[in-house]
Formats: structure tokens, C-alpha cells, sequence
């Protein structure tokens, strides 16, 4: 037998949709919420167990003084009567009728049926309703049987009338069943037999009988069945007509869709929500139990299931009805702005249903790589946030670790869009933001990294290459590299005394160091170098070498930092005599941030050295005009293991806003190397270099 469930259940909400009703005789249609109203949420399902669908039509009625006034009416087949998710309405007694299916009073066909259900319900101000109604089939079905004793002996035709009332009334020539929708008030049905019934001798016998089926019920089945007999003494024409009303009761009713339901309880859940606080629930109803909840934000899917999710909830898992709840602390761990939430509930035979919840929510938004802004003079970045109503203060959050929170007031531009642009940042530094609004610190903070300054190309000194004459070279092309080194003076001799190096300073993400050596070679003391610029050419023994690069400062940077390590030997080889014979060497390296390069001519002597110590800068020589920033290291001390050093930038120009052009980096294992004084025993390694802002 058919089963068919027809459910209405109501539940609590906070928002009304306006359903519009045509119908002249529904009053009292506003749907608008009040303190005076209860809210009800209508779930209907039509579905059969075959997969039909029907439409429906749900009438509300207002029973008061002993009258029912109709208040609410719904059709599913009609545009501009459809059923609003929610129906507020004014306190009182109520009933809820559902019709469903066809409704034709008196039918042989069995897919003409109509299935009904009411039940009285009382909405109180400011509460929820609950009402299960069960629509069942309203045709009861009459059988009628002829026994052959009445198909082969009416040779003229017979019929037999059932009905109920003149409209609603069938008329049966063989056997069938009938399906009749009994009139208001009406409980009988009656029947009427006529027909001719001819005896084998030829005589013939006019038959018209007539019988009541009386307390017609409507989850009964009847069975009739007529039988003529020439011995049936006492009753005219032979027929007996038999009743068979022990059938058992039918339970036809439509029942709910297999398929998992999901919908916002309080608020139509394809509704976009600008999200302002508060807990917002969600309520799937399946034919089995639920076993599964997935929410999606972007790329990262939550599961409630396995493993607690702060703020979200889940009640009746593992039941048919589950409720899933998602409260502030959820939303406030999200982004601020438009957000597609993806909502998945899966019950145990494996079916599912999935929404997509448009929010846009309150708190800062995601952090906007474009409007950083780094510059000599200062950086900075514009942060936003998502902010709903209208706020005496808003306020952008923002510190560096543990620091206090820095608040920077944040004004409107693009509808609840708020924005503060925060300066004094810096290069690859992080930090963290929150939103504040009238001083309450609304969601979750962020974080962001500045973008880092410019650096000194291959400054991890992982790219070598060797030009045409053999000179080994610290940049990827001796075409017009950026690194130069003091094996363009000692390759005539095929001496390479700076090299790449496998030896790297521990956790480098390299492979690669700078190796620089010192050796007696023919008639001069080499020292091995490596410096930013380019080479000037040999004039005889005597070396000229341009220092430095032309660099774009997109910030200003503190200090260089670089690891090392070297030995300082004793000196071995005097030329100029700056240096003495015995004392230990001079391992230096420093960086310049100038305003052009610097030409170091060997055959001058002193004259065109460049040694930007605090004593030379300060001493007036012309030749340091050119810096602006340097950071000067110089020891005799020899420091075998690797070690990371930084070394702050010393201002020396006049203008702290003037930008520099050319930066100067230099290493060498011996400074008096421009001098041909120094040790043989001298080396010096450098690896991983980069400006620190």
C-alpha cells in the first residue's frame, strides 16, 4: 500500500518574509513581525514514495467567537502564492488545513486522488508553534464485483449506480473500483442494481434493486459484489448483493522527500546577511540520521564532526533533525567583508545537501599587498575593515609582537568599507591589526609582512661565472656584472685568489660562500677582494678599481647583515710600508650608501683609497663627500668560525631625506692589500649578505 506522509512542523524565527495573497476573502495578511505574534516555520513536503511530487494548497484560518476566518493562504502552483518560509501571526486559536493532489469527487482513475490534514493549533505572543498535520487520502475506494452468474446471464446489460449524492456518483458495467470524495456531512453511499437477466428457456426477469453502505469511513476500502440466483426464494429477481467492509484501514499519506533539507531557522538561508553579531542557526531534516557536517571558507573546510570548531555547534547529530549553530566566535575568525560560506550535511545512507551563505562580515579584511607603500622617507599601508550601522568611532588596531595596540582612526570611503592608512612601518617587518568599534575590539586580528626592501643582487652569493680570460666573477654574466673581484689583476698569471666556496655558513639555504685568499704571486703581495663595481685595467703592476654600484632605495635600510668568518696572519710582505713586518693583518669589509661611485687608482698611493671608517669620513677628506650612510667593520683579530654580523648604517650627510644613488660593498682579507703589505696566511669567507630594514 502507498505510503504518504504529509508533515508540518513550525519553528522559531526572527525575520518575516512577506508572502503576497491575492485571495479577496484572506485577511489579516501582514506578515510583518510584532510583539503581539508568534512565528511559524511551515515545512511541507508532497513527495510519494514513487518520486511524484504534487503541488499543495495550505489555508490558515482564525478560529475565534465560534466562526473560522480564513487568514493565510498559500498555492504552490501559483507565482505570487507561494508559502513564505516564515508566517508571523496574532495570538490565537488556529487550524491548518492542507489539500493536495486531485481533487475530482467520483473517479476510476486511481492516480486522481486527493489527501487532506488539519489540526488546530494556539500562537501565543512571542513563542513558537509546533504542529505535526498528517494529510491522508480522502477517495475511498469501492470495489465492485459481478460473479459470472451475472455477466453471463444479463444478456441485455447491467449496471450498477453507487453514489453518494447526485454530483458525486459512478456507474460500474464490470468489475472495477472507484475512488469517491465524500460530500461535507455525507456518510452513506448508496447503490442501485438494474439490469435483465434471461432464463435458459428464454423468459426473462427485469432486476432493479437498490442497498446503502451506511458510517462510510474514510480509511476504509469497500468490496460489493452481485450474484443472481432462480432459487433464491423471497427476493425478487434472484440477486444478492454482498458487503465486504473488513478490509484493513489503508494509511495512505504523502510523506517527506528522502533527500537531506537544509534552511536557516529564524531567516531565509538564500538571504545575504550582513553580519553584525549573534548566533545564526541552520536546521537540516533528512529520512535518516546525520552523520556528517563540512563548512567551506575559501580553502579551508571546517569539520565540526571529527573536531571541535569554536563556534559552531552541532545539536542532534546522529538524528534526523540537526541543528547547526554558528556563533561569533566562528564569523569573527574570518575574514571581514563578502565571505561564500559552504554549508554540507550528509545523513547515513550517503545523501547530502548543500548550500552556499552569502555573509559579508564585520572585522578587518584581508591584507591588501597593493597599497603598501615603501619609500626612502617612510612606509606605510593602508588597512581596512568591514564595519555595519553607523559607529561613533572606529578605530584600526595595529602593533608589532607583544607591543601595546596603536589606534588609528578609521574613516568611511566605500559603503561600510572603513580605512586608515598607518605610516611609520617597516620593510619585511610583521605585524598585527584588529578592528575596534565605540573601544570594543570586534573579530579576530590579523597579520601581515611588509614587503621587504630592495636587496643586493646575488647577495647569497650563489651565482659564479668565469669570463672569456678565465676570471672567476661572483654574478651570473661577465657581461657588465654587478660583482667584481681582484682576479681581474692576478689572471694574467691564471691566479683566481676569490672563488666560490661549498663551505656555507650553518642554515643556509645555499650551496655557495665567497672564498678570498692572500698569495705572494711573481713580484707583488695579492690580497683576496670582492666588492660591488667594476674593473679599471692594469697599469703595469699598479690596479685601477671602481667602487660601487648604482642601487634604487625604495626604503632606508639600518644595517648590512652577513655572515663570516677569517684569519688574520702575520704580516710577511711589506711594499709601501704601511703595514709592519709581524703584526697581525687586517681583515675589513664595509658598506656605503653614496651618491656615486669611487675610483681606487693603486699607482697614487694613499691618495685614492677609500677606508670610510668614522675617522676618515670626519676628517674632512674630500673623497668622502660622496657618503651619505656607512656601516665600517675592520679587526685584527682573527675569527676562524662562522659567525652572523650586522653592522648599523652611521648617518653622515646633512639631509636625512636625501636619497642615495650607488651603494659600495667591499671585503678583503687584508686592508692593506692596496699597498701590496700584507699577510700570506690571510683568508677571509662571506656568505648570505642583505640589507636589513
Amino acid at each position: 500500500m502507498m505510503k504518504r506522509l504529509f508533515n508540518i512542523g513550525l519553528w522559531a524565527c526572527l525575520l518575516a518574509l512577506v508572502s503576497c495573497i491575492n485571495d479577496p476573502k484572506v485577511k489579516e495578511q501582514d506578515n510583518t513581525p510584532s510583539g503581539e505574534k508568534g512565528v511559524v516555520l511551515l515545512n511541507v513536503a508532497t513527495r510519494t514514495v514513487d518520486g511524484t511530487t504534487f503541488d499543495y494548497i495550505l489555508s490558515i484560518f482564525k478560529n475565534e467567537a465560534g466562526k473560522s476566518m480564513l487568514v493565510r493562504k498559500y498555492d504552490s502552483s501559483k507565482s505570487d502564492m507561494q508559502k513564505p518560509e516564515y508566517i508571523w501571526l496574532l495570538e490565537g486559536d488556529y487550524t491548518a488545513v492542507v489539500e493536495s493532489g486531485v481533487k475530482v469527487s467520483a473517479t476510476f482513475n486511481a492516480s486522481e486522488q486527493l489527501f487532506r490534514g488539519e489540526e488546530p493549533f494556539v500562537i501565543k505572543g512571542g513563542e513558537t508553534t509546533s504542529v505535526d498535520i498528517v494529510a491522508a487520502v480522502q477517495n475511498i475506494p469501492v470495489e465492485v464485483i459481478f460473479d459470472q452468474t451475472i455477466t453471463e446471464g444479463f444478456h441485455e446489460g447491467y449496471s450498477v449506480e453507487v453514489k453518494a449524492d447526485d454530483s458525486v456518483k459512478l456507474s460500474y458495467t464490470e468489475n472495477k473500483t472507484g475512488y469517491f470524495v465524500m460530500p461535507d456531512g455525507v456518510n452513506t453511499l448508496n447503490w442501485h442494481f438494474v439490469g435483465t437477466f434471461e432464463y435458459e428457456d428464454g423468459e426473462q426477469v427485469a432486476v432493479d434493486k437498490s442497498g446503502v453502505i451506511e458510517n462510510v469511513e474514510a480509511r476504509k476500502s469497500y468490496k460489493l459484489s452481485f450474484k443472481f440466483s432462480k432459487d433464491a426464494s423471497g427476493l425478487f429477481g434472484g440477486l444478492t448483493a454482498t458487503l465486504d467492509e473488513s478490509i484493513e484501514e489503508r494509511d495512505d499519506h504523502l510523506s517527506f522527500s528522502p533527500d537531506p533539507e537544509l534552511k536557516g531557522v529564524g531567516f531565509d538561508i538564500n538571504a545575504h546577511c550582513n553580519y553584525a553579531g549573534g548566533e545564526r542557526k541552520y536546521l537540516a531534516t533528512a529520512a535518516a540520521e546525520f552523520v556528517g557536517v563540512a563548512i567551506t571558507v575559501g580553502d579551508t573546510t571546517f569539520d565540526p564532526v571529527s573536531a571541535p570548531v569554536a563556534g559552531v555547534v552541532l545539536t542532534g547529530l546522529n538524528t534526523a533533525q540537526l541543528y547547526i549553530t554558528l556563533s561569533e566566535d566562528f564569523f569573527y575568525s574570518l575574514n571581514g567583508g563578502a565571505q561564500m560560506i559552504e554549508m554540507t550535511v550528509t545523513d547515513s545512507g550517503g545523501s547530502e545537501a548543500r548550500k552556499e551563505l552569502s555573509y559579508s562580515l564585520p572585522g578587518v579584511n584581508g591584507y591588501d599587498k597593493s597599497k603598501e607603500v615603501l619609500a626612502w622617507t617612510g612606509c606605510s599601508s593602508t588597512l581596512s575593515a568591514t564595519v555595519y550601522g553607523a559607529p561613533s568611532r572606529v578605530e584600526i588596531l595595529l602593533r608589532e609582537g607583544e607591543e601595546e595596540w596603536k589606534r588609528s582612526t578609521a574613516s568611511m570611503g566605500e559603503e561600510n568599507i572603513y580605512s586608515a592608512t598607518i605610516d611609520g612601518l617597516e620593510p619585511s617587518h610583521s605585524y598585527e591589526y584588529a578592528l575596534s568599534v565605540n573601544d570594543k575590539m570586534v573579530g579576530s586580528p590579523r597579520r601581515f609582512t611588509l614587503a621587504n626592501g630592495n636587496q643586493i643582487p646575488n647577495g647569497d652569493l650563489e651565482d659564479w661565472c668565469k669570463d672569456g680570460d678565465g676570471v672567476i666573477i661572483p654574478y651570473h654574466t661577465s657581461n657588465n656584472p654587478y660583482w667584481c673581484t681582484g682576479n681581474y689583476g692576478t689572471a694574467i698569471l691564471s691566479k683566481n685568489i676569490t672563488q666560490s666556496s661549498n663551505d656555507v655558513r650553518p642554515g643556509s639555504k645555499g650551496t655557495k660562500s665567497m672564498y678570498m685568499d692572500s698569495e705572494y704571486i711573481v713580484l707583488k703581495f695579492a690580497a683576496g677582494n670582492g666588492y660591488l663595481g667594476s674593473w679599471g685595467g692594469m697599469d703595469g703592476t699598479n690596479a685601477k678599481v671602481y667602487f660601487g654600484q648604482p642601487f634604487e632605495f625604495n626604503a632606508k635600510p639600518k644595517a648590512i647583515r652577513l655572515w663570516a668568518k677569517w684569519n688574520c696572519g702575520k704580516i710577511d710582505k711589506v711594499d709601501k710600508g704601511v703595514a709592519k713586518k709581524g703584526d697581525p693583518d687586517l681583515c675589513k669589509f664595509f658598506c656605503c650608501l653614496t651618491t656615486d661611485t669611487h675610483l681606487v687608482d693603486s699607482s697614487k698611493g694613499k691618495e685614492t683609497t677609500f677606508s670610510p671608517s668614522d675617522a676618515d669620513i670626519k676628517s674632512g677628506d674630500a673623497r668622502y663627500d660622496k657618503v651619505l650612510y656607512s656601516a665600517y667593520f675592520d679587526t685584527t683579530e682573527s675569527s676562524p668560525e662562522w659567525k652572523m654580523m650586522e653592522i648599523p648604517f652611521t648617518f653622515y650627510g646633512d639631509d636625512p631625506n636625501q636619497v642615495p644613488s650607488h651603494i659600495i660593498l667591499t671585503f678583503t682579507c687584508s686592508g692593506y692589500g692596496d699597498f701590496f703589505d700584507g699577510s700570506t696566511e690571510s683568508w677571509l669567507y662571506v656568505d648570505d649578505i642583505e640589507l636589513v630594514y
